[in-house]
């Protein structure tokens, strides 16, 4: 499986095309922050990322499915409430 420019050798974690499908999923997003962003950092990105799935994860586990937003605006969002 490749993420990010690099290969990754997963053993034990189940159907590979499921796999392949979660990683064209993860650079799909990808792409899109980083034509948002213009973030150079390949980590600086995965970080983004992890942020962007977590926020529509805990959407969908809030029932707040109705738009996906940047992790920006979600924060800024998050800081009004507190």
């Amino acid at each position: 499986m490749r993420l990010f420019g690099r290969d990754y050798s997963i053993r034990g974690h189940g159907n590979r095309a499921y796999l392949e499908k979660l990683a064209v999923f993860i650079e799909t997003r990808a792409d899109e922050i980083r034509e948002k962003s213009h973030i150079s950092s390949a980590l600086d990105l995965a970080v983004l990322t992890l942020l962007s799935v977590a926020d529509e994860l805990f959407q969908t586990e809030r029932g707040d499915s109705t738009k996906r937003q940047e992790p920006e605006e979600t924060t800024e969002q998050q800081d009004n409430i507190v």
